[in-house]
């Protein structure tokens, strides 16, 4: 290829990388001016950055409290996974044997352990500490299945409630499942509680990010009308604006990810003593998905208050 031929196709590749080379340029622009914005008037901007954080840590908290219910129940789960059978009084050996074998067929049972009358009085005495139960003239505890179930899902527990009633055998039979049941609607019900709080508070995050990104704009309206002048894009003009809008919001999310931390840690002592007091040992700590999630849900607000404040303004500044 001759020289001026290759000369021609370098400048023709030069002039179509141009356009993409711009559009990165100005990114970075707005990007350095969106932190030279925040370091040059500190205090409006991280007034506004402590408000979304303060906003943002509601629902969070609540959000976080549910995490630490559900923590619980995890340690619960134990219990849930399994059934204590008392059988009925004067039930013979093949009786017993025929609900073994009864038990060995069920899928949901994983493993069985006979517990005889004389050995749950031996345990009773030691974890009473009391003694003279051993030289009773008869021994009032009955024969005692106790059940590891497989699975520990509510429904498969009713299903193999149901078969235990038609056992003549069993007398009762108690199961550890409830208080898990009812961990699971209290962390459901904090789950949607912190879900509508911040869907609600969402809506102050863009109106209070909106007022201060009106007033940057307001500064910024000779600028926006000489653009507009030029032939300047309504994307071009808006760019800036959402850069503002998204560091404001993300840094929002990590000043409330901080509030959260702090709240936690406050009450970590309580909360311990708590779950103590119900026999569990936890050591509350933020879920580091909640991090992540109010960092992106700060941006994400941010950057649609920037959206819908920027091509309201813009589109009345830019008009001569």
């Amino acid at each position: 290829m001759s020289a001026p031929a290759h000369n021609e196709t370098r400048g023709t590749r030069e002039k179509s990388r141009h356009p993409l080379a711009a559009w990165r340029r100005h990114h970075r622009q707005c990007l350095r001016g969106a932190l030279a914005r925040l370091i040059r008037r500190p205090v409006g901007a991280w007034a506004t950055i402590l408000v979304l954080g303060v906003v943002l840590s509601l629902p969070a908290l609540v959000m976080t409290l549910g995490h630490q219910v559900e923590r619980l129940g995890a340690i619960w789960m134990s219990d849930a996974a399994r059934m204590d059978l008392y059988l009925a009084p004067g039930t013979d050996e093949a009786e017993r044997e025929s609900l073994r074998d009864w038990l060995d067929r069920q899928a949901t049972v994983a493993e069985q352990r006979v517990i005889p009358p004389d050995e749950g009085l031996e345990t009773l005495t030691e974890r009473l500490h009391m003694n003279g139960l051993e030289g009773l003239d008869s021994n009032p505890l009955p024969w005692v299945i106790e059940l590891t179930l497989s699975d520990a899902r509510p429904d498969t527990r009713l299903a193999l409630a149901e078969g235990l009633r038609e056992q003549s055998a069993v007398a009762e039979f108690s199961s550890g499942g409830e208080w898990i049941e009812r961990l699971e609607q209290i962390r459901a019900f904090f789950d949607e509680l912190g879900w509508w709080l911040l869907i609600l508070l969402g809506l102050t995050v863009v109106f209070v990010v909106g007022n201060t990104l009106r007033l940057e704009l307001h500064e910024r309206r000779r600028e926006i009308a000489l653009i507009a002048l030029i032939g300047g894009t309504e994307r071009y003009m808006l760019r800036p604006l959402l850069y503002d809008g998204t560091l404001t919001g993300l840094l929002g999310g990590l000043v409330a990810s901080g509030l959260v931390a702090l709240a936690v840690s406050v009450t970590a002592g309580p909360i311990e003593r708590f779950a103590a007091s119900y026999g569990a040992a936890i050591a509350p700590q933020i879920d580091p998905t909640l991090v992540l999630l109010l960092m992106t849900a700060g941006a994400l607000l941010g950057w649609l208050s920037a959206q819908v404040i920027g091509r309201f303004y813009i589109g009345r500044l830019s008009t001569p």
